[in-house]
């Protein structure tokens, strides 16, 4: 696949695939500028099923700046499994460090960069010391997975091979009672286009894990510059959860930026520029050594 539409001009793309924990190799693209980057190098770990098509407008304008290595997680299809591997927060988790190590970030600071379930994976790493960054930004973390009962049981009792026919049901459902159609029709499409290229059995999987997770109680382990982007009016990602959680974080700063859309425009870029360059005109250590 060609990933030029995906970057600024003068963009050096390098795919590759990063060997991780349990013998799983996980695909990522490396996005170099076509100058030095003033800022540290980023890791930008997407949403549960996301596909990159979702971020294509946030991508062009961070390659501009930024040099990012966008890794796509073991629930994704482009993941290679030797066997079924466990698909957890955990495991996610643990699949970081061989990322940092693979890219030779671990002797130098770094940002991590994620979004929804992603950002989830970045927090609960954090929470476990698994990684150490410089800051860690993420759009739309999630503390629990509230999905309602009846679903995590239909998931259980459920064979992956009928997720092809209950796939409608799944997108109407999602219309309907998470998605505010009127405000951000976007934010559909996107998801549904995810729901497409979902590898059943992981998503099964994955989901059923997910439904268990709460982080609620390590929320006070943080000491690392915490940025979260949000919207109020993006009613899957539940706002109230992420301002709560925001307020458990000691040097946390959330921004809310209306609705899911615009956590992925150039505005949200914008944004995180600013903050990092607030935050790094104090970074004594970082001035010296760039």
């Amino acid at each position: 696949m060609d990933y030029s539409s995906y970057c600024a001009k003068g963009t050096t793309i390098t795919t590759s695939y990063v060997s991780v924990a349990d013998e799983v190799r996980l695909f990522s693209i490396h996005f170099k500028p076509s100058h030095k980057s003033n800022y540290l190098p980023l890791i930008f770990f997407p949403g549960w099923g996301s596909l990159i098509d979702g971020w294509q407008i946030v991508l062009q304008k961070m390659t501009e700046n930024f040099e990012i290595y966008y890794v796509e997680s073991r629930e994704k299809g482009s993941a290679h499994h030797t066997k079924e591997e466990v698909l957890t927060i955990d495991s996610l988790g643990n699949d970081l460090p061989y990322i940092i190590n693979n890219f030779h970030l671990a002797n130098q600071e770094y940002i991590l960069f994620g979004s929804s379930l992603g950002a989830t994976v970045i927090l609960d790493a954090i929470s476990n010391n698994k990684v150490d960054p410089f800051a860690a930004i993420l759009i739309g973390p999630n503390a629990e997975f509230n999905a309602p009962r009846y679903w995590v049981w239909l998931t259980w009792l459920m064979p992956p091979m009928f997720f092809y026919f209950i796939k409608p049901i799944i997108k109407w459902y999602m219309k309907k009672k998470y998605l505010d159609m009127d405000t951000d029709p976007a934010q559909y499409t996107k998801y549904a286009r995810a729901l497409d290229a979902a590898n059943p059995a992981r998503l099964r999987r994955s989901a059923l894990n997910f439904s268990k997770y709460k982080i609620w109680e390590r929320l006070n382990n943080f000491h690392h510059k915490i940025l979260i982007f949000s919207g109020s009016k993006d009613i899957m990602h539940e706002y109230d959860q992420t301002v709560k959680l925001s307020k458990l974080i000691q040097n946390c700063e959330l921004i809310d930026m209306q609705t899911n859309n615009q956590t992925h425009s150039i505005e949200m870029v914008n944004k995180l520029t600013q903050y990092l360059n607030k935050e790094l005109s104090g970074n004594v250590q970082y001035s010296n050594s760039h």
